[in-house]
């Protein structure tokens, strides 16, 4: 059950991000403040988002028929995340990701290598490749100790 203190803190959210916004669109004008401006309109508006969508899923969780389903399907959620074929997909899926981004990872290091981007970028984008490899050998000799 949600607590009502909980329901006043998502609703003071989003009146902060309601005024972040019109303070940012409306009062903040010119050239000068336009950076000042863009970051609170951005910022009062995930507030507002944020706020405004926590408000509604307390208030849509106090109804005692969703109480009820909500509760089966935490139950549900605990029992798939022990789940050991769950463990293994999502395993299996972060490793072919990371399989996947270090072959574009090197091959974008290569190409901009040879189209002649500057030298800092491709030094940055070779020690990003160098560290995931360093990180993966440590990885692999951290968790062969562990288990």
């Amino acid at each position: 059950m949600m607590k009502a203190t909980n329901k006043w803190v998502h609703v003071l959210l989003a009146i902060a991000g309601l005024v972040m916004t019109c303070i940012g669109g409306f009062a903040l004008r010119g050239e000068a403040l336009s950076g000042v401006s863009g970051l609170l309109i951005g910022s009062g508006s995930v507030l507002l988002v944020l706020g405004l969508g926590n408000t509604v899923h307390s208030i849509w969780m106090n109804k005692s028929s969703n109480q009820a389903m909500y509760a089966e399907r935490l139950r549900q959620k605990e029992i798939d995340v022990q789940d050991e074929r769950t463990i293994r997909l999502k395993e299996k899926a972060g490793w072919k990701t990371n399989i996947t981004i270090f072959y574009i990872l090197m091959a974008v290091t290569v190409l901009f290598s040879l189209i002649g981007v500057e030298p800092i970028v491709v030094t940055v984008l070779a020690s990003v490749f160098i560290f995931q490899i360093g990180l993966g050998i440590f990885l692999f000799n951290y968790y062969a100790k562990k288990m």
